[in-house]
């Protein structure tokens, strides 16, 4: 039986018009960044050889826990995936990657936040970020494709 996500108070949207993904890796980190696919022409033929990670981010959630009344506080912290290269391009053995799913909008809200405040240039989402990050000028956003294709897609992969 297929579940429901729990309402966290934000809705799950019907379409995902953007590429970013948060990545299970198989080193177990969670990242979120830009996620596309590098493809090349192997004898005439465009072949799928690695994923490509763009301005990628780790996530991290913490817990603590109020002594006072005993509610319990999520923190999710951001780092780069890579602090020793300026380069924030990553491509990724196909094999590398467990799963690549939309991000919860609190996630994705805080995401584009900090790489606009890095000075990102926001033009791989649909209208520049701003529709995620509310300021909605009005006008129409544009189509974008986010289907994700290979062995995350498809169930194929490695491991045994």
């Amino acid at each position: 039986m297929a579940e429901k996500p729990q309402d966290m108070n934000t809705s799950v949207p019907s379409t995902v018009d953007h590429n970013v993904r948060v990545v299970t890796l198989v080193t177990g980190e969670h990242v979120i960044c830009n996620f596309g696919q590098v493809r090349e022409d192997v004898d005439g033929e465009s072949k799928f050889v690695a994923y490509q990670l763009l301005y990628p981010l780790v996530l991290t959630l913490s817990e603590s826990t109020n002594e006072e009344d005993g509610t319990q506080t999520f923190n999710v912290t951001y780092r780069r995936l890579n602090p020793y290269t300026p380069y924030e391009d990553h491509r990724v053995n196909p094999t590398s990657v467990l799963s690549a799913m939309p991000p919860a909008i609190d996630i994705l809200r805080n995401y584009v936040y900090r790489l606009k405040d890095a000075n990102v240039d926001l033009s791989f989402l649909p209208n520049e970020g701003k529709d995620i990050l509310g300021e909605t000028d009005g006008a129409t956003p544009e189509p974008a494709s986010a289907a994700t294709e290979g062995p995350v897609a498809t169930g194929e992969g490695g491991g045994d």
